[in-house]
Formats: C-alpha cells, sequence, structure tokens
C-alpha cells in the first residue's frame, strides 16, 4: 500500500489514467498496448476533485491538514505464470473480484478509482481509496499495522483460495513494498528473466556452431585423407614401375654376361686373354650390379615408404633409380654395349685372323 498526500494525487491520476500519448519514465509501459488498459471504477471528475467533494461531505469539525493523507493506493497483481493460464475472461473476473473485496470492506462510496493496466510485464490492478472511518479522515487508523495484517489474511480468504493463490507468511517481518518499488522489483525480474532466456538461446546457438564446425572438420579431414590416399598409391605405382623397369635392366645385363660366358674359349692365346680379361671386367661389373642391386633394392624399399608418407614418391623413386644407373657408369656403358651388339650381329671384339696358311 501508497499513501499519498494533496500534491501526490494528481501525478498518480496521470499515470494510471494514461493513454497512448503518455509519455512514461517506466520501461516496462509499452504505449502500443495502453489503449488495452480498462477500469473497473472510473468517477466522472478528477481524483483530486472527487476527494474534496467526499471530505466536504463529511462536515468535519476542523479544517484537514496540509500534511493530511488523502488517498491509498493498492496495486493487486499475481506472476506471468498466474495470468498465462487465465483466460482474458477470468483474468476481468480476477480483477473485478478484487475490486468487489476492497468496495466491500472499505465502501465503494469511498473507492476513487479501480483501473487494470495490460500494457506491463503482467496485469495489475492499481486500485485508490479515500481512507475514511467512522466518518473521519485517517489513514493511520484505517491502515495500522495489525489492520494490513488482516487485510492480507481476509483478502487470501474471500479471493486468493477462489483463484488457488497462496497467501504470504503470516507474521513475517518483510517489508511491504512500495508502488515504486514494486515496479523496479518487476522490471529486474523481467531483466532477469529476458537474460536468462538469452543465455540459453546463446547456449544452443553456439552448440549448433560446435556441431557445425566439427561436422565441417571431420568432412575436411575425411576428404584431407582421400587425397592422401589417392597421393600415396599413385606413388606406389610409379615406384612400382621404376622398380620394374631397374630390375629389367640389370636381367638385361646379367643375361648378356650369361650369354658372354656360354661362347667356346678361344684356342689363340692372344684372343683369349683379351676375352678372359673382358670376362673379368664384365664379371666384376656383375658383381658391382648385383651388389648395388641388393643395395638399392633394400634402400629403394625404405624410401619408397618414405615418400608414401611425405607424398614425394615419385620424385624419390626416380631419383634412386638414376643414383643407381649413374654408381658405375663405365661398367654399365660396356655391358650396355655388349647388349647392343648381340641384338644388332656385330662383335664388340676386335676380329682375329685365323689364317693357317701362313707365309
Amino acid at each position: 500500500m501508497e499513501k499519498y498526500h494533496k500534491t501526490d494525487v494528481a501525478p498518480v491520476e496521470q499515470e494510471n489514467e494514461r493513454d497512448e500519448n503518455y509519455r512514461a519514465d517506466n520501461p516496462q509501459i509499452d504505449p502500443t498496448r495502453t489503449r488495452e488498459n480498462y477500469n473497473i471504477i472510473k468517477r466522472q471528475r478528477s481524483y483530486t476533485q472527487f476527494i474534496n467533494d467526499k471530505i466536504a461531505a463529511l462536515n468535519l469539525p476542523t479544517k484537514v491538514r496540509k500534511d493530511a493523507v488523502l488517498m491509498c493506493s493498492f496495486v493487486v497483481g499475481s506472476d506471468r505464470e498466474f495470468f498465462g493460464n487465465l483466460s482474458e475472461e477470468e483474468q476481468q473476473q480476477f480483477f473485478v473480484d478484487c475490486t468487489r473485496f476492497f468496495a466491500e470492506r472499505y465502501g465503494e462510496e469511498n473507492i476513487v478509482s479501480a483501473i487494470v493496466h495490460m500494457d506491463e510485464t503482467t496485469p495489475h490492478l492499481h486500485l485508490n481509496l479515500i481512507p475514511i472511518a467512522d466518518g473521519r479522515l485517517s489513514a493511520k487508523t484505517l491502515f495500522g499495522r495489525k489492520e494490513l495484517q488482516s487485510l492480507q489474511t481476509d483478502f487470501h480468504a474471500a479471493v486468493g483460495k477462489k483463484w488457488s493463490l497462496q497467501r504470504g507468511k503470516e507474521g513475517s517481518q518483510a517489508k511491504h513494498l512500495s508502488t515504486a518499488e514494486f515496479k523496479a522489483k518487476k522490471i529486474v525480474e523481467q531483466a532477469n528473466g529476458e537474460a536468462a532466456h538469452r543465455l540459453r538461446s546463446a547456449r544452443l546457438h553456439a552448440d549448433d556452431i560446435v556441431a557445425l564446425a566439427n561436422s565441417q572438420a571431420d568432412h575436411k579431414l575425411q576428404t584431407a585423407q582421400f587425397h592422401v590416399d589417392e597421393l600415396v598409391a599413385e606413388a606406389q605405382s610409379q615406384a612400382d614401375n621404376a622398380k620394374a623397369q631397374a630390375q629389367e635392366y640389370l636381367d638385361g645385363v646379367i643375361q648378356s654376361v650369361e650369354n658372354e660366358k656360354a661362347k667356346p674359349v678361344p684356342k689363340r692365346r692372344r684372343q683369349a686373354e683379351e676375352e678372359i680379361a673382358l670376362l673379368r671386367t664384365e664379371n666384376e661389373a656383375l658383381r658391382q650390379s648385383k651388389n648395388i642391386s641388393d643395395r638399392d633394392r633394400k634402400d629403394l624399399f625404405e624410401q619408397l615408404q618414405k615418400a608414401e608418407r611425405l607424398d614425394k614418391g615419385k620424385e624419390v623413386a626416380f631419383k634412386m633409380v638414376s643414383d643407381m644407373l649413374s654408381a658405375y657408369p663405365e661398367e654399365f656403358d660396356v655391358l650396355l654395349s655388349k647388349s647392343r651388339a648381340k641384338k644388332s650381329g656385330t662383335s664388340p671384339f676386335k676380329s682375329s685372323s685365323f689364317d693357317r696358311g701362313g707365309k
């Protein structure tokens, strides 16, 4: 409950009876919904005029003091969940029941106004009345501490139970909020609710972003793995081809040497010595080639394994073959010449005459 003096009445009326043009300091007020506000009790006079007329009719023996309380105001409402479960008609009936309770307790003729505000966070009733008791103006007598406690108990019995509302704790030492404090409390509650909603939305949005990022990362990883597998397969194929070519060349060299070894030994000493020397050379070349082949095959396999991981199989394989072919260029040239001469039908050795007649 809030108590108002003479100078407070007009501002309260402006705030209670506001229209769409009212400039509000209260951020809870939504001007686009102000037209939805409605009166349960509305006088044809201003608040001040109605109060003055009522006081004049009392025929008080003394003049009303300047600091006298002329109007007491109550704000009646509940939380958003309560009103969310009521239809529009049920909401109106709830506020009618509240107004009827105050009219029966303090006299309908003393009620200045009863107006429901629908343009704030939750619907609520502003009920203003003149504190008249036993023909006298006395807010102190009418609304002492015991009377306010009794008011809460009786209001719950007459209205609260009907609408399944819980009464506040009886005998509580909690401070009763003023209208301004009540509205400030509602603003804080609304802000906290909106902040909690935004936080939940932000968390959901963040979870969606993380899930999307993880999905994209998995897709990119799978694509990268696919490309790596392709590169490794290509490098392996190229390395296998290079190894096969090198083996084919070495096999040709070995076969050429074997073919030469199968030829009959010449009878003449000089020719025999020349062929023996050549065979030794070719035999050494063959031995060196075999050693190179055995060693380089092992090195080539190890290098190919590294190349598969580094996606450099092609370059490494070709380099190893080139190194192997260039390790002993002279020996390979001799063997290569021998092989080519055999295929062309000419002998790589100097020809010797076997003239048996002589001079």
